[in-house]
């Protein structure tokens, strides 16, 4: 499963991504019986890689997305991923 979140900027900063990305976490992993969780963003998308990070994710890798044209300015991704752990 994807987790995912956006948010208007005038919410930036006020840990609803976290909060939402933990609650994402904890139903998929205790409700849904997920093995493992993923989440992308383009490079450059600091905070979003930081709210990755924070609820425990690890980067894995790059990947071109197959959505995007060849030149696109976002085409470049980032794969983070989180397996299952009992603490959630």
């Amino acid at each position: 499963m994807e987790i995912g979140w956006r948010l208007a900027y005038d919410y930036w900063g006020t840990g609803y991504a976290t909060e939402g990305a933990k609650a994402s976490l904890d139903y998929g992993f205790n409700e849904l019986n997920l093995s493992e969780i993923v989440s992308f963003t383009v490079p450059q998308n600091l905070r979003s890689r930081q709210v990755m990070e924070r609820i425990g994710m690890r980067f894995i890798d790059e990947f071109q997305h197959p959505l995007l044209p060849e030149g696109h300015s976002l085409r470049k991704h980032v794969l983070y991923k989180i397996n299952q752990r009992k603490e959630l």
